[in-house]
């Protein structure tokens, strides 16, 4: 995945990209004769998405599972959904990067965000929003789908940092009732311990919530699924969270063992995982307010591993 960051003018000049500004999500008009709605909640962030056809609001609970509820319900933020006449808004440069370019900007206090067959606002003060679907991604139930969940995966990166949250770029496996982080960027090995740990519960293989929460005046780091979680984790019957045994920044090699991580330096390497966000110049502090709760009583360690399953052999007393 790419994410591009700028101002909306800059971000569009000399590409032929799209990027909706403020002024183009308010001439936005919705359809008066779409009226379902479906609520999704993850981590104690609950999203109202407005305007769908019942068509569009089966598919989506059918996609998601436990995680959907009816929208009757106070919501933590309101998003109305509407498909607009654009083919589409960020070129496709053909290249598998490119499949999941994302755009990220700010505007008088919002989020914007665009890709191939999607443009949004988010107003994280008012809790309201809107998605404008390309034309043809509205009707193809397949680019729906694709479309929703990349939405609401920028979408919740944001608002979970406001209920002491995060979005971790990281395989999420549990052991023993405890789980374990193993992040990294694209091709550091979060899928091949997924599938070299046949024991585990699988959280994800791809994204994993982290929220920490102060309990008996400690601060508890906790886990859980999300519902893009990747290939290889179950459908989860329950949101159910598990408390952090440990981060493990993944580092290929050619024997298994830990490298301990503190301080700044333990913080550093688990924001550079945080999708979307970090991209942001004004979250940048928040981000690290937030991971640094979560690892101040959660050790964090670079994992060098070989390709095998006696990494967890390394992991040792943790586990």
């Amino acid at each position: 995945m790419t994410v591009t960051v700028g101002s909306i003018a800059a971000l569009g000049q000399g590409r032929h990209d799209f990027v909706p500004d403020m002024a183009f999500h308010r001439s936005i008009l919705p359809s008066s004769s779409i009226s379902s709605a479906l609520a999704i909640s993850v981590g104690g962030i609950r999203v109202h998405l407005t305007g769908l056809s019942s068509g569009q609001a089966s598919a989506l609970r059918e996609r998601f599972g436990i995680f959907c509820g009816n929208a009757d319900q106070a919501a933590t933020c309101t998003v109305a959904v509407t498909a607009v006449a654009n083919d589409a808004f960020l070129v496709t440069r053909g290249t598998p990067a490119e499949l999941y370019r994302i755009a990220i900007a700010a505007e008088d206090g919002a989020m914007l965000a665009a890709s191939h067959e999607w443009s949004c606002w988010f107003n994280q003060q008012t809790g309201r929003g809107g998605l404008a679907l390309a034309s043809i991604t509205a009707s193809d139930p397949k680019a729906f789908d694709r479309a929703v969940e990349n939405f609401l995966r920028v979408l919740y990166a944001h608002t979970l940092l406001d209920v002491d949250g995060f979005l971790l770029h990281a395989a999420g496996l549990v052991r023993d009732g405890r789980a374990y982080l193993f992040f990294g960027p694209s091709g550091s090995g979060k899928t091949t311990v997924t599938t070299m740990s046949p024991d585990a519960l699988v959280l994800s293989d791809d994204l994993t919530l982290v929220k920490v929460a102060s309990e008996d005046g400690q601060l508890i780091c906790r886990s859980s699924s999300v519902p893009f979680r990747g290939v290889f984790a179950p459908r989860p019957e329950r949101e159910t969270f598990y408390p952090v045994a440990g981060f493990f920044r993944l580092v290929q090699d050619a024997s298994d063992f830990l490298v301990p991580l503190s301080g700044a330096r333990a913080v550093g390497e688990i924001v550079a995982s945080l999708p979307f966000v970090t991209e942001r110049h004004d979250l940048a502090g928040r981000a690290i307010d937030v991971v640094s709760k979560a690892v101040a009583g959660t050790p964090v360690f670079h994992l060098h591993f070989k390709k095998d399953r006696t990494f967890w052999d390394a992991i040792g007393g943790l586990a």
